[in-house]
């Protein structure tokens, strides 16, 4: 393969996949036979017109199901997203208390098992069957609402509906793209390193760290040009995070409103607006 070709391939990449393999062969030697002699690089104009194709090519990816359906998949990135951060949060407290960086505390055993099966949800809502993700949706949820109701309800009922939403959403057939794997490897990695950031060799994180979700979240909003699902799904997040549970911690600890849930409130509210209306523009009625 020449260095051209593998250029001109890896440009490529900026197609999704299944247009690639109907046309990428096609394209390609398009390229090539267009190319001069010993070309070894791609011109400007070929690598512009490349790029913006596959871009416009992915925009009308959501155009083929209709608002209601681009909703639903919204929704559930948002609620893996909620989970990830929930169970990020027990595993990483589980591996603090085992290296002694925090103090023993009772019920390790339900967070481990919380924990474990919440990331089972997770990566089946990608990967797993229906009935599988019903099951282990079902088995994390009695878990969480066992473990928790007496200590702290919002930590019972805030995964359990979030697990319930996610097994209700796939039942209802569509099913995430695998393209949105990033999103959550990225927001998984971020809650892992902000939790091990405690320790005297990654304190040098803590800093840089706070950055990172505030740089997610201005990816996702120039992506919403692309595809707005990813964009509705973290103003989900939001609301789940930082409103739903801020009220659910009132169950238990008094109805004390801070001014940040209005805040939150409100962000969610206008990016869940933006990207409303650009999802009915992107969709099919």
């Amino acid at each position: 393969m020449s260095p051209l070709e593998r250029r001109s391939r890896s440009l490529l990449r900026a197609y999704p996949r299944w247009y690639r393999r109907q046309r990428g062969d096609e394209m390609l030697a398009t390229l090539l036979e267009a190319s001069q002699p010993g070309q070894r690089w791609p011109s400007a104009r070929d690598a512009r017109a490349l790029i913006i194709g596959g871009l416009r090519v992915r925009a009308t990816q959501d155009q083929r199901l209709t608002t209601a359906a681009n909703l639903r998949l919204a929704a559930q990135l948002g609620a893996a997203l909620a989970l990830l951060t929930l169970v990020t949060g027990s595993l990483t407290a589980i591996f603090l208390i085992w290296v002694h960086a925090y103090t023993l505390s009772t019920g390790v055993a339900q967070s481990l098992v919380c924990g474990l099966l919440g990331l089972a949800v997770v990566v089946a809502a990608w990967f797993g069957s229906r009935s599988v993700v019903a099951v282990l949706a079902a088995a994390t949820a009695a878990a969480a609402a066992w473990g928790y109701w007496g200590s702290d309800k919002a930590l019972a009922i805030l995964p359990a509906g979030l697990l319930i939403m996610l097994a209700v959403l796939v039942y209802l057939g569509e099913r995430l793209p695998r393209s949105w794997l990033w999103l959550a490897g990225a927001w998984f990695g971020w809650n892992v390193l902000q939790a091990l950031s405690v320790l005297e060799p990654l304190r040098f994180l803590y800093g840089p760290l706070a950055f990172v979700p505030w740089i997610i979240l201005g990816l996702v909003v120039l992506w919403a040009f692309v595809d707005a699902r990813p964009a509705m799904a973290m103003a989900v997040y939001i609301a789940c995070m930082y409103v739903v549970s801020q009220l659910l911690s009132g169950v238990g600890y008094g109805w004390v409103v801070s001014p940040g849930l209005f805040v939150f409130a409100a962000a969610a509210v206008a990016l869940a607006s933006g990207s409303f209306w650009r999802l009915r523009r992107q969709a099919v009625i």
